[in-house]
């Protein structure tokens, strides 16, 4: 697994799993965007069609933050593929629904579900 400042991220198959390390209001925002870009930049490669965002770390995060993942999660649908949330604690999970992102990405219990989920078709 790579590690960045704020993020840990695999390729498993064909779907990248990146997973923020801390506290999402804590990051700076000029790191956050470098990692968001080398992400997205990892995502433009013709090996990886779907992304995993593991929350099971994560408390809190800000809207800088959600708009990075946003973008990161945008990257992949407009490639064609597919993304996902997983591991969210309640508090984030509130979160993500009443910003309705479930609606354009679902969420799932855990990695092992999401990965075999982006797995499938």
């Amino acid at each position: 697994m790579r590690h960045l400042k704020i993020f840990a991220v695999e390729l498993v198959g064909k779907t990248l799993c990146i997973r923020p390390q801390g506290e999402g209001s804590a990051f700076r925002y000029q790191d956050l965007h470098i990692e968001a870009n080398a992400i997205r930049a990892e995502l433009a490669k013709p090996t990886v069609n779907s992304l995993i965002v593991d929350l099971e770390q994560m408390e809190y995060f800000g809207s800088e933050f959600i708009g990075a993942l946003v973008s990161m999660l945008r990257e992949v649908r407009n490639r064609g593929g597919k993304a996902c949330f997983c591991s969210a604690r309640p508090q984030m999970l509130q979160v993500l629904q009443n910003m309705s992102l479930f609606r354009l990405w679902p969420h799932y219990e855990t990695r092992d579900v999401a990965i075999a989920a982006m797995a499938e078709g």
